[in-house]
C-alpha cells in the first residue's frame, strides 16, 4: 500500500506519534504466544521512524513479552493494555504500573493458579499466560477451540467474581483482568499528551485495539490530526473496520505500509 495524502497529512505534523499492536499488526498470529516474531523488516522500520516521531507499542502481552518481541531502543512500551509503562526497553528502564492496577496484582495470581491447577488439566493444548496484572488464556491448540472456550468461560465466571476480576475475550484467548476502565484508548490519550503530539498513527487488528480506535475518533473530533489502521484478517471484527480510518489486508500489508511510512519520514529533516 503507497502512501495517501490522507497519511502524509498527519505524517507532517510535529511532534508525530506512531503507535503500534504487536500480535497480528506486525506480527503473524502463532500457534503459541512463544513462537509468534515480528515480520521481518519490521524491527528496523520501528528504529528508523523513532528517528523522526515518538514511536509506541502498545500491546495486551506483558510489557517484558512485548519489548522481547520487538527489542528496539528509544521506543516506548506500553504492556497490559495500558497498565504497565516503560520509556524505553524494560532491561535498560524501569517500568511503571499504574497505582489504580496495584491492588489487583494478588486476585489476578490466584485466578491464574486456578486455571493451571483446575483448566489445563481438563483442557489438553490450554496455555496460561501470566502478566504483571492478571493473564491469557491461549486455548487455540485445544482439540475442540469452541467448546474449550465454552467450558473456560463457565468455569472461571465465579472464581473471577470473587476475586474482583472481569473476564474479556481476544482471538482464541480469554483475558483475566482487572476491572479498570485503563484501556489500549486510555493509553493512546495519555501518549499524545505526553509527548505533546499533534499528529497519531494507531494500527492494531483485535477486539482490544477497538478501545484505541475509538480514542483516535475522538481525537479527530477535537480537530486533531489521527488515523486509525486495521489489519484485516479473515476473522476481524466488522465493528474494527467499521472505525477504521485505513484498512491494510494482513500483517505483511502493513509492514510494507510501514516501510513506506519510514520512507517518506526519511526524506523529512530530522524533528521529533
Amino acid at each position: 500500500m503507497s502512501i495517501t495524502d490522507e497519511i502524509r497529512q498527519v505524517l507532517e505534523q510535529q511532534p508525530l506519534g506512531l503507535v503500534f499492536d504487536i500480535d497480528g499488526t506486525l506480527s503473524e498470529i502463532a500457534p503459541t504466544p512463544g513462537e509468534a516474531h515480528l515480520y521481518p523488516g519490521a524491527a528496523n522500520y520501528l528504529k528508523e521512524a523513532s528517528t523522526h516521531a515518538h514511536v509506541g507499542i502498545v500491546t495486551g502481552r506483558g510489557i517484558k513479552d512485548g519489548a522481547r518481541m520487538v527489542n528496539v531502543e528509544g521506543l516506548t512500551y506500553v504492556g497490559t493494555h495500558g497498565l504497565e509503562w516503560s520509556q524505553g526497553l524494560p532491561t535498560t528502564h524501569s517500568i511503571e504500573l499504574v497505582k489504580e492496577a496495584e491492588p489487583y496484582v494478588e486476585p489476578g495470581e490466584k485466578l491464574l493458579d486456578f486455571a493451571e491447577q483446575s483448566l489445563v488439566p481438563e483442557i489438553p493444548g490450554l496455555i496460561v499466560q501470566r502478566k504483571a496484572v492478571g493473564g491469557t488464556l491461549h486455548y487455540r491448540m485445544a482439540r475442540d477451540p469452541e467448546q474449550a472456550r465454552t467450558q473456560l468461560l463457565a468455569a472461571l465466571e465465579e472464581p473471577a467474581r470473587q476475586q474482583h476480576m472481569r473476564l474479556g475475550e481476544g482471538k482464541r484467548v480469554i483475558e483475566i483482568l482487572a476491572p479498570l476502565t485503563i484501556n489500549k484508548g486510555v493509553a493512546l490519550r495519555r501518549f499524545v499528551k505526553q509527548f505533546g503530539l499533534h499528529g497519531l498513527i494507531f494500527a492494531g487488528d483485535d477486539r482490544t485495539d477497538l478501545n484505541g480506535f475509538y480514542e483516535v475518533e475522538r481525537l479527530r473530533q477535537e480537530g486533531f490530526a489521527a488515523l486509525a489502521i486495521a489489519v484485516q484478517h479473515q476473522d476481524t471484527l466488522p465493528e474494527l473496520l467499521e472505525h477504521a480510518n485505513i484498512v491494510v489486508q494482513g500483517v505483511k500489508e502493513m509492514v510494507q505500509l510501514l516501510g513506506e511510512i519510514t520512507a517518506y519520514l526519511n526524506k523529512m529533516p530530522v524533528k521529533k
